[in-house]
């Protein structure tokens, strides 16, 4: 299993915003990690829209951490952001797969999703600091 770009992203803002307490800019945080305030701007567009963080627009702006969402599960966070169909069966359209109703492969990998995410929802968005 790989994380895209903008779940590795998400993750990255809220550890920073964790770490650096108050408003902060979307260019500092591109900034402090080396990566593309455009790619940054979708990812933080994305936690603004599940309520991890706090957005304020105007020149006196910027995002901030929201401490409600703290003990929320980082596998939650995952499960919002990042498309867990990992093979395209996953996706819903079960007549593409020409192995069904054969195929024991989606049961092994669904298993093991569904472990990588339970294992995710034992830590909570403060642990990752």
């Amino acid at each position: 299993m790989r994380l895209n770009k903008k779940t590795d992203y998400c993750l990255r803002v809220l550890i920073y915003l964790q770490k650096n307490p108050g408003k902060a800019k979307i260019q500092n945080i591109a900034d402090a990690y080396n990566i593309s305030k455009n790619h940054l701007s979708v990812a933080v567009n994305k936690l603004s829209e599940f309520g991890y963080i706090l957005s304020t627009q105007g020149p006196k702006g910027g995002i901030e951490f929201n401490p409600k969402t703290a003990d929320r599960s980082v596998g939650e966070v995952i499960k919002n952001i990042e498309s867990l169909a990992i093979v395209e069966c996953f996706e819903g359209n079960e007549q593409s797969c020409s192995l069904n109703p054969h195929c024991k492969l989606k049961r092994m990998l669904k298993k093991a999703m569904d472990s990588f995410i339970a294992e995710l929802h034992s830590y909570k968005i403060k642990d990752l600091i």
